[in-house]
């Protein structure tokens, strides 16, 4: 427990001895929709927003908890259980597995990029640490360098995987029925 208590305070010293100024984070943003192709399927009339090539795609199963979509992915090479967000602009962990990844010698005081302010559901603003994540691999599927994660303070806050490293794929689309996410890469 005291170990536990120590560590937290470590990060805690950590993340304060970056400053108080928030450093600015660059997103890769080459990101277009340029080579979306937007078919009309013929048989049901309806809009298929995103056309995918099986022989370049990565299909990604997820499961359903409470109303949302759930992946396995592997931050730094430990296993994780993240909210699919498309409504999340970046990735998000808590303290409590920042905490984990730095007891194990996966997270240094080198990953520490600085703070940010987030705008949480209740429309409050709050000052998080942000930390770069040497590899997020999805699924034993995909593997993304260098991901830059928010560390939310709240140690039961949920996992999520959004937009900083939905935006590295050309698209992606959801098949509800067969419960998988079809990832086309770029």
């Amino acid at each position: 427990m005291y170990k536990y208590l120590l560590c937290v305070c470590i990060i805690a010293l950590l993340l304060s001895s970056c400053g108080n100024k928030p450093k600015h984070i660059y997103i890769d943003t080459d990101y277009t929709t340029e080579n979306i192709d937007t078919t009309e399927n013929v048989d049901t009339g309806a809009i298929d927003d995103f056309a995918i090539d099986e022989t370049e795609s990565v299909v990604v199963p997820f499961r359903e908890e409470n109303g949302v979509k759930v992946i396995d992915v592997k931050v730094n090479g430990v296993g994780f259980n993240m909210i699919f967000d498309t409504g999340c602009s970046g990735t998000l962990i808590s303290v409590a597995e920042a905490n984990y990844l730095y007891q194990k010698g996966l997270l240094s005081q080198d990953d520490i990029l600085g703070t940010s302010q987030s705008m949480i559901a209740d429309g409050s603003i709050v000052e998080n640490a942000v930390v770069n994540l040497k590899e997020v691999v999805v699924a034993d599927k995909i593997s993304c360098p260098n991901v830059q994660a928010t560390v939310s303070n709240n140690v039961s806050a949920p996992l999520l995987f959004g937009n900083e490293v939905l935006n590295r794929t050309a698209s992606y689309k959801i098949d509800n029925l067969n419960k998988t996410i079809i990832f086309k890469l770029k």
